[in-house]
């Protein structure tokens, strides 16, 4: 067992990955949160770790003392297990629509949707065509870009850790990450991605403007149908440049899936504009789960 047994918890590790990701990929998640290369990359940031419970395996957060659990992953119904953990305190978050139905006739569960952290997904096709007047805005944009400046698309590696480290130290000093949990989270995330691509199963890309990194993406499978993509940022003081690395980044490394998962807008209006900028085919629904006092 590369893991303990509840009410004993492990960290999450290399040596977790292959069990973790076997059950995470059987689950054919839709939430952006269930894959391997997030929890591991985030797993200081929320402070996370699992343990096996009756053939199910609980992934724990103890963020800033607060205990909650992610959707047990596993065959079968949950709920007898999800009382019996929120019994001894916590409740669970990022809990999916099948969970939340699971739940529903359940009285003693208070359900809430947690409208900030709900996934927008689009089609891929979409984003790389960006064809309509809908898109003329992107289009436009990103016509300006590449005739103002002229780039390479580079698909990065383990290999460009400090190239990719030097670029998020540029975009952070723009954005003031320090000032910022979320950002200086995003920080160390991306930090432990960028050393171990290939050993996480990353896509990866970047666009250089005179052979130095504007703009990168990270990514991977979520499932089946769909690429999730963890990280997207650009030089902001290059108009249309975000847009272009959206654009070349799925067109390079999001391979024959129908659909990409672009995450969260965490509430924060600015991104909740740009995301619904993009279309999104619909928003995918996400809930805590409570039990009533």
């Amino acid at each position: 067992m590369l893991f303990s047994e509840y009410p004993s918890f492990t960290p999450i590790t290399k040596a977790t990955k292959s069990v973790l990701e076997k059950a995470l990929f059987a689950c054919q998640p839709e939430l952006s949160e269930y894959t391997f290369a997030g929890l591991y990359a985030w797993r200081e940031s929320e402070a996370l770790d699992l343990a096996g419970l009756k053939g199910f395996i609980i992934l724990r957060s103890r963020k800033d003392g607060d205990i909650s659990y992610f959707d047990p992953l596993g065959p079968g119904d949950p709920g007898a297990l999800m009382t019996m953990l929120c019994a001894a305190g916590g409740y669970f978050k990022n809990i999916p629509e099948k969970t939340r139905a699971l739940a529903a006739n359940d009285k003693t569960f208070k359900i809430e949707l947690d409208q900030d952290n709900m996934d927008y997904l689009y089609h891929r096709h979409d984003l790389i065509a960006l064809a309509g007047k809908k898109y003329d805005g992107k289009r436009n944009l990103i016509k300006k870009f590449k005739s103002s400046c002229t780039y390479e698309y580079v698909t990065l590696t383990d290999r460009t850790i400090g190239e990719c480290l030097a670029f998020e130290e540029g975009w952070c000093a723009i954005k003031d990450c320090d000032s910022q949990e979320g950002l200086r989270n995003e920080r160390r995330a991306l930090a432990a991605m960028v050393g171990d691509f290939q050993w996480l199963g990353l896509h990866a890309g970047a666009i250089k403007i005179k052979g130095k990194i504007c703009g990168m993406g990270i990514g991977e499978r979520l499932n089946n149908d769909t690429f999730v993509v963890h990280i997207l940022k650009a030089d902001p003081t290059i108009p249309g440049l975000y847009q272009t690395m959206m654009n070349e980044f799925l067109s390079h490394e999001a391979g024959d899936f129908r659909y990409v998962n672009l995450e969260q807008d965490l509430g924060i209006p600015a991104l909740r504009q740009a995301k619904e900028s993009y279309h999104p085919v619909r928003k995918i629904a996400k809930y805590t789960l409570r039990k009533v006092s």
